[in-house]
């Protein structure tokens, strides 16, 4: 398998608005994501930055689902920042998970395309508010 540098992308969905940000880990895969949909590129860009700033003293939340699988969460005063993006099967993966975002998103580079995506399905309830 081939790795690529990891990068902040932004993207938005065809049948929307808001942007949102990704870290794409070097195995290509989506590690994280805002949690919050972000009204702007501006705003986008600048979310990014903020969280490559103060991502050591973010909180991490680790929480086991209703499907006994694991999602990780960073938060700062209690309100969600970054949510990895999907789920793991055990505690310790989840939390090796959280780690490697916080290690890699300081030295992250943010792609300076924002890509466009369509949507397959509606998104989460959570999904649909967006950061003010």
């Amino acid at each position: 398998m081939r790795t690529v540098a990891p990068v902040f992308q932004l993207y938005r969905f065809s049948d929307d608005d808001v942007v949102w940000w990704r870290l794409v880990s070097p195995n290509g895969r989506g590690l994280a994501r805002s949690a919050l949909a972000l009204p702007s590129v501006e705003a986008a860009r600048a979310s990014v930055e903020d969280v490559r700033a103060a991502v050591g003293s973010l909180m991490p939340v680790l929480r086991l689902t209703g499907a006994y699988r694991w999602q990780w969460l960073l938060t700062h005063d209690e309100v969600p920042v970054v949510q990895g993006i999907g789920d793991q099967d055990r505690r310790i993966r989840c939390a090796h998970a959280c780690r490697s975002f916080v290690e890699l998103a300081p030295v992250t580079p943010l792609d300076a395309a924002v890509a466009t995506f369509r949507r397959s399905s509606a998104p989460p309830v959570s999904a649909r508010r967006t950061a003010t």
